[in-house]
């Protein structure tokens, strides 16, 4: 029987973190990267995203009972020291998994249009065919591409066709969700590097949504100078928040690891925490998450094609106008006129003062009956409101 009030750390970044634990207990917001040991001397519950690393020297000589990281990735927990200890933990796998599928599609898409390509036929080889990568083909083969899937932990089961590296990375176009490991059957540091970037195209398009450690990153920027690789896409970065500028200013598209922050994403994220630490507690879960999501910014599209717009330029539209992937490249280009030592922090505040982005469900599609044909696209993309003009 708990004589106290449960005591709640939290990094100040988690959506809804408020709505969702403060009829549990005391709640108490943190910087994530700079949450310490001695911030934890009466903690009961520890809530972070992944810029908190989690392991013996965080945790050691606290009452932590409990760590929920709302964030797909686990590589930032040491998971082995808390079942030592016997700390029950929860990540969010899978909740933000269509925002990162999103992004892609919509790095795709404004690629197309700024380099005048078609998608349609394209091989993409996804690597990582997990929670995203899965939903990355779906997307891809709405578009008409053609997935080339590579896996090696699903390489022994009947989940994929499992293609070898070389093979995926000979594809028109190569995107990275494999998540970040050192150690293990298939470790995942500098998957990408000097020797298996020779098996890209020089028009391969690259895009990285994973983790910056699972790219070398002198390589990338090597194969980009010397034009080994055609149009690139960066999300992640080494040693976020410090990363390295000379690739950012070298990538075709960069941005701050924001792929997964679309808000459903991190609501999603916030949910999944909640859970676990009502099931942890033993209590019933009051917080309703459906009724806290405001309406989206872009409630309704109505499809007006100029005329002799192609179904691609149409579906850039579309997406261009729920989702500017171009503008987030442009908002972390105006760290460039910062000292250098200022980046990182202004890189963290990108991140942390990000602008309301939806998924793609939330926004209603007027569909002119001559363009009924896109409608298994539509859907395909993850677009569930499609409606027929009258």
């Amino acid at each position: 029987m708990r004589t106290k009030p449960i005591q709640i750390v939290a990094g100040e970044n988690i959506p809804y973190i408020q709505e969702a634990f403060s009829n549990l207990g005391h709640l108490t917001f943190l910087p994530g990267r700079s949450i310490k040991s001695s911030d934890l001397k009466t903690t009961n519950l520890l809530l972070i995203r992944s810029i908190t690393s989690v392991d013996e020297t965080l945790l050691q000589h606290t009452p932590v009972e409990f760590v929920g990281s709302a964030s797909a990735g686990t590589d930032h927990i040491d998971e082995v020291y808390l079942r030592s200890r016997n700390i029950p933990f929860a990540s969010a796998a899978g909740s933000n998994a269509n925002s990162v599928a999103e992004y892609v599609v919509a790095g795709l898409l404004a690629l197309a249009k700024r380099h005048g390509l078609s998608l349609k036929g394209l091989t993409i080889g996804i690597i990582g065919v997990g929670h995203i990568g899965k939903l990355v083909k779906q997307k891809a083969e709405a578009l008409g591409m053609i997935p080339v899937l590579n896996d090696p932990p699903l390489s022994e089961t009947s989940q994929i066709d499992h293609r070898p590296l070389p093979e995926v990375l000979g594809c028109d176009v190569v995107t990275l969700h494999t998540p970040f490991t050192l150690g293990g059957a298939h470790p995942t540091f500098h998957l990408l590097n000097e020797q298996t970037f020779k098996h890209l195209k020089p028009s391969t398009i690259f895009i990285n949504a994973a983790r910056g450690e699972v790219v070398d990153t002198h390589a990338l920027l090597n194969v980009i100078t010397h034009h080994k690789i055609g149009p690139t896409i960066i999300d992640v970065w080494e040693g976020e928040p410090d990363i390295n500028w000379d690739l950012f200013q070298a990538v075709t598209i960069g941005t701050p690891h924001i792929a997964g922050h679309s808000l459903d994403g991190k609501a999603n994220g916030t949910y999944m925490i909640y859970s676990a630490a009502c099931k942890h507690l033993g209590v019933v879960p009051v917080w309703d998450l459906a009724q806290s999501l405001p309406p989206p910014l872009v409630q309704e599209i109505q499809i007006s094609p100029t005329q002799h717009q192609s179904d691609e330029a149409i579906l850039g539209d579309i997406v261009e106008k729920i989702y500017n992937l171009e503008e987030d490249h442009r908002q972390m280009t105006t760290l460039l006129a910062t000292q250098p030592e200022e980046r990182s922090g202004l890189f963290d505040g990108l991140r942390k003062n990000y602008p309301v982005r939806r998924e793609f469900h939330r926004t209603r599609i007027i569909l002119p009956q001559t363009l009924e044909r896109l409608r298994p696209v539509l859907e395909g993309l993850g677009f569930g409101q499609i409606i027929p003009k009258t």
